[in-house]
């Protein structure tokens, strides 16, 4: 196996090279771009804190909420309400119930809610809705279900700022922790037509209430109507999600989960049993190698944690059997689930030549502008 010698990136990811300078691709994006969101001093920080909050103030068009947040519960969304409270905003805050919900993630939301004094909103997805499109995801064999929730937070959000005429919405989507992009491991967030389609193949409940978005609505309301303002706060801020968490604790009395997007049981458990098991995949080394880019942690720990299995062997039983509960999978179709070949997103792609349409559109729009 082929190694970064500076993170733990390998030649098991599809996308993962080598360069002629010895290190590998996803670490030489990372040296190109890292001066747009890191090594800024303390007062250049202090300087884009203020910016945006004298953007979002002096857009106000709703009479109470001056942006929009999401919270998970976890630390990027959790340290984006923080700052928005440091700074004096007064955002409404929504929260995405999908059912998946650890106790921890509701103790963390609660604590910072009750110490901002923030008003909140939670959408609550409607179960068999939402378990049928797990279980439709689950049985087409992709490697990113997890899509279908970012996909549902983020419309419904859209779909409220743009009724409440509230412009800005404040993301905790971030290049420090996130900048490594597996295209073979996931597929766009904002395509509801790949949504529909794997769900008229394998789903069995028709889909009234759940959020909907499409790749031209959101660059339509931010380029073309002038309604949203998406700003990724962490990109201004030398984000460090180790010094986040110590900061969430200090303020909030915020629990550590031990581990990136554990907020969520389906998220652990499809992280840490289904794609290592089924799709060799191992989002740990992802994540961590981010880390190691960002200084937040050494190669050799990156190595360590990797070393040992991504889910606790003892729980693994108690997992699984909680899984099956809660979907209703009966032991023979989850074993069917697992054993099957997994497939491409790509094999479930709806129309090429739209998605080269639409971006001939944007590039044309965004000339105009």
């Amino acid at each position: 196996m082929i190694s970064c010698p500076v993170c733990i990136m390998n030649d098991s990811i599809k996308e993962f090279k080598m360069t002629k300078t010895n290190i590998c691709n996803f670490c030489a994006e990372w040296e190109k771009q890292k001066h747009l969101y890191t090594n800024f001093t303390q007062n250049k920080i202090s300087q884009n804190l203020s910016n945006i909050k004298k953007k979002i103030i002096g857009s106000k068009n709703n009479k109470k909420y001056d942006c929009v947040i999401g919270l998970s519960g976890g630390t990027d969304s959790s340290f984006v309400v923080y700052h928005a409270w440091k700074l004096g905003l007064n955002p409404i805050i929504i929260h995405m119930d999908n059912g998946w919900n650890s106790k921890t993630s509701n103790h963390n939301i609660n604590k910072i809610l009750d110490r901002t004094g923030f008003d909140y909103k939670t959408l609550i997805l409607d179960w068999e809705e939402f378990r049928d499109l797990q279980i439709s995801f689950l049985k087409a064999g992709v490697p990113d279900i997890e899509l279908i929730t970012d996909h549902a937070i983020f419309a419904y959000i859209i779909d409220f700022a743009v009724k409440e005429n509230i412009k800005f919405i404040l993301s905790g989507v971030n290049f420090a922790t996130e900048h490594s992009t597996i295209n073979s491991w996931g597929w766009r967030k904002d395509d509801f037509n790949h949504i529909k389609k794997i769900h008229k193949i394998f789903g069995k409940h028709k889909l009234k209430t759940f959020p909907k978005m499409y790749p031209f609505k959101r660059f339509y309301y931010e380029n073309i109507k002038k309604k949203i303002n998406v700003i990724n706060l962490l990109d201004f801020i030398n984000y460090n999600s180790l010094e986040a968490k110590e900061i969430l604790k200090k303020e909030f009395n915020w629990e550590n989960y031990g581990g990136k997007h554990r907020e969520s049981f389906f998220t652990m458990f499809f992280q840490g049993y289904i794609l290592p098991e089924k799709f060799k995949i191992d989002k740990r080394i992802l994540h961590l190698s981010c880390m190691i880019r960002n200084q937040e942690i050494t190669r050799d720990k990156a190595l360590e944690i990797t070393a040992l299995p991504p889910l606790e062997s003892q729980n693994i039983n108690q997992y699984v059997n909680f899984f099956k509960k809660k979907l209703q999978l009966s032991n023979d179709e989850f074993v069917k689930i697992m054993s099957e070949k997994p497939k491409r997103h790509s094999d479930y792609d709806i129309d090429i030549y739209n998605n080269w349409v639409f971006q001939l559109i944007k590039k044309t729009v965004k000339k105009l502008l």
